[in-house]
């Protein structure tokens, strides 16, 4: 069972949502305790975006993330989703329409390492993907914490508290 959390000033109900936007990220962990993730002007990024209406989540996040680093997932790695953030928007940007944006996490366990040359790319788009590092699983909170403090950019900061609240929500569950 994942912890669903809800935002929901406006009191919406399901019933009065007229569009839902779903996202998956994934924290991607291997056996030595390594994480791989993103980090580029807007700050740390997991692998991962938006799927489609129906699709199915497991398989959508696995085509991202193949898609953004070229990790080709299979039935030996474990993909599993441990926490859920809901947004409830009574006229989204001034849209008129009632939107809810899920952003479902997940934990990815696999020692596969990232190889951009599986997406057949050029050396230019090459250059134009997310930086991606890998980081110490016990020390990413710290490190996301440094960032928070020195960021200026609100909306950059914002996202990284959010990241950071999945990232103890993901360290609780799987501890360390």
């Amino acid at each position: 069972m994942i912890e669903i959390v809800k935002y929901n000033d406006d009191d919406l109900k399901d019933n009065e949502i007229d569009e839902v936007i779903t996202r998956v990220r994934a924290f991607i962990v291997s056996s030595k305790n390594d994480m791989i993730v993103g980090f580029n002007e807007e700050g740390y990024q997991l692998l991962g975006g938006y799927v489609s209406e129906g699709e199915d989540l497991v398989q959508g996040l696995a085509n991202l993330i193949f898609n953004e680093c070229g990790i080709a997932l299979d039935s030996k790695d474990s993909i599993e989703p441990f926490y859920e953030v809901r947004y409830y928007n009574k006229d989204y940007k001034g849209s008129g329409v009632n939107r809810l944006s899920d952003l479902i996490y997940f934990v990815v366990k696999t020692d596969k390492l990232p190889n951009y040359k599986k997406l057949k790319l050029s050396d230019r788009e090459i250059a134009t993907k997310l930086p991606l590092e890998m980081v110490r699983r016990s020390l990413f909170g710290k490190e996301l914490r440094e960032y928070i403090e020195k960021e200026q950019n609100q909306v950059n900061k914002i996202k990284a508290k959010e990241l950071l609240m999945a990232y103890d929500k993901f360290k609780e569950i799987y501890k360390f």
